[in-house]
């Protein structure tokens, strides 16, 4: 069976020259030999070992579906531009996944909600872990820097007292934070997603649980959580 690779990508890269039906049910098989059966191989890998090091996630990766939803939307083009694996608790508003896309992989985490209070959690403990935070992005090797997406963001300040570094942060209805996409891997993909995943770790912990709890979480990095190497323990301390 093929893994995730370069003709992964190259076919996303080929759907996205070529988003119609027809030229789709022409390549349905490359789709299923390089894309779907290789991201159902990696979810399995994967499955154990993050279970593992997030309580939050049920053991039941999700991996999103090729197809757009175009009921109401009839201009949107049939097929997504990017495939994910989910892993994170049924209804959270928290999620951690690995993505796939013309671009290659990456890792990321998101937390979003129309209502307020759901996100409150986070920005709460962004703000009371902002120095962490800062001195956590600036350890991240320059190719894991994510880049951040960002929903509607408030107006009207939603804290007193904001730092400008991460305003946008605290006052957005959602974002998400992904690292860079690359067409390569270092080893296998289950472990460079596994590590990706570790990485995003400490910033999926302030998005996923309360603050009264998220002091204990982070301090079991690098102690009840072993790092899959040495390199992601060093960035763990700084929590």
């Amino acid at each position: 069976m093929k893994t995730l690779g370069r003709d992964t990508f190259q076919f996303m890269a080929d759907l996205w020259e070529n988003n119609n039906k027809a030229w789709f049910d022409e390549n349905r098989k490359h789709y299923e030999d390089s894309v779907r059966k290789p991201l159902k191989a990696v979810a399995a890998g994967l499955s154990d070992p993050i279970a593992a090091i997030v309580p939050e996630f049920d053991g039941k990766p999700k991996i999103s579906r090729i197809n757009n939803d175009i009921r109401f939307t009839p201009n949107k083009p049939p097929y997504k531009e990017h495939m994910w694996i989910s892993y994170g608790a049924k209804g959270s508003i928290a999620e951690l996944f690995t993505a796939i896309g013309r671009n290659g992989w990456a890792v990321g985490c998101a937390v979003s909600s129309n209502k307020r209070d759901p996100l409150d959690g986070w920005r709460k403990n962004l703000l009371d872990n902002a120095e962490r935070w800062r001195n956590y992005l600036a350890l991240l090797p320059k190719e894991e820097i994510p880049e951040f997406y960002y929903g509607n963001i408030y107006k009207k300040p939603l804290f007193p007292d904001i730092p400008e570094d991460i305003k946008d942060l605290v006052q957005c209805k959602g974002v998400w934070i992904v690292q860079k996409a690359r067409l390569d891997f270092k080893a296998t993909p289950e472990q460079d997603l596994f590590r990706g995943i570790c990485i995003m770790l400490p910033i999926f912990i302030l998005m996923a649980v309360p603050p009264f709890g998220v002091k204990e979480r982070l301090a079991e990095l690098g102690k009840k959580i072993s790092p899959p190497e040495k390199g992601v323990g060093e960035m763990w301390k700084v929590w």
